[in-house]
């Protein structure tokens, strides 16, 4: 998906921003379709803490975006 957002030769420079975008493009669907369909609402609205169940949606979909970023600079690096 990244790929066919920013384009190959995103991997030739990384930058962080679109990666990080499309880690936080992904909480979508948790929060409109797999959370409701399993009782939590929209973006965990009827969870014990609503406020710390998005945070953490938030973390670790941001933490996703740092990885594909680090794995296209790795893979930048490598093949030089």
């Amino acid at each position: 998906m990244l790929l066919a957002f920013v384009g190959w030769d995103w991997l030739e420079a990384p930058s962080v921003w679109p990666a990080l975008a499309i880690g936080l493009v992904t909480i979508l669907a948790p929060w409109l379709v797999m959370q409701p369909a399993m009782g939590a609402g929209i973006a965990g609205s009827r969870s014990p803490n609503p406020t710390a169940t998005r945070l953490r949606n938030l973390g670790t979909h941001t933490v996703y975006g740092l990885g594909l970023y680090l794995a296209a600079a790795t893979l930048s690096l490598a093949i030089g």
